[in-house]
């Protein structure tokens, strides 16, 4: 009997983070509102500010690394750029780990 052990990635749990950040993003956007706030302030909109910049960039690689995950390329990804000089490869390493996260191993016997 043999053992194929097959890597495979987990995007809907990835989709399902990128859901819940994206979430996160909106309530930290109307947050950082210092006149016509939507809702109670719960958090002071200096420290929205910053945890608004923070979540942008992590979701920015969760986005590049579900595209990469479903086959597209960098320029595809984000179309405003050409794919030698994408900004997005600054982030090559975060994406990698961030796909090495969602990866789970399908073993099969034969």
């Amino acid at each position: 009997m043999e053992t194929i052990i097959e890597n495979k990635v987990n995007t809907k749990k990835l989709k399902e983070t990128i859901k819940v950040a994206a979430e996160y993003q909106r309530f930290l956007k109307n947050q950082r509102k210092t006149k016509n706030l939507v809702g109670k302030r719960e958090i002071p909109p200096s420290e929205a500010t910053w945890k608004h910049q923070m979540n942008r960039e992590k979701l920015r690689i969760m986005y590049a690394a579900y595209g990469l995950m479903r086959g597209k390329r960098f320029s595809q990804i984000e179309n405003n750029y050409s794919e030698g000089g994408h900004p997005l490869h600054e982030f090559k390493i975060k994406i990698d780990k961030l796909i090495l996260e969602y990866m789970y191993e399908e073993v099969e016997k034969i």
